[in-house]
């Protein structure tokens, strides 16, 4: 399975660790269900499966969960932080 494109510079300056850390489960995740629809018996994929939920998903499972558990002030907050950021960011 291939990796996903690295992403822009600006992106790992918006987020923080756990917000990266969730992202990156989520689209590996993602990559990982589209690879088993379109090959759903391919061994490769499946080994692939079986490492991300052994290894790869309880860290992120466990940030997801700092990250939900946030005070609503401080989610708004990050959305703002982050908006604004990208939205500097496209600008210059």
């Amino acid at each position: 399975m291939s990796t996903p494109p690295p992403r822009p510079a600006h992106a790992a300056q918006v987020a923080d660790a756990e917000e990266l850390l969730v992202a990156r489960a989520r689209r590996q995740a993602l990559l990982l269900a589209a690879a088993l629809v379109r090959e759903p018996m391919n061994r490769k994929v499946h080994q692939d499966l079986r490492t991300f939920v052994e290894k790869d998903s309880e860290p992120a499972l466990r940030a997801w969960e700092s990250l939900i558990s946030r005070h609503p002030d401080e989610l708004r907050e990050r959305i703002r932080t982050v908006l604004c950021r990208r939205t500097a960011g496209r600008a210059s």
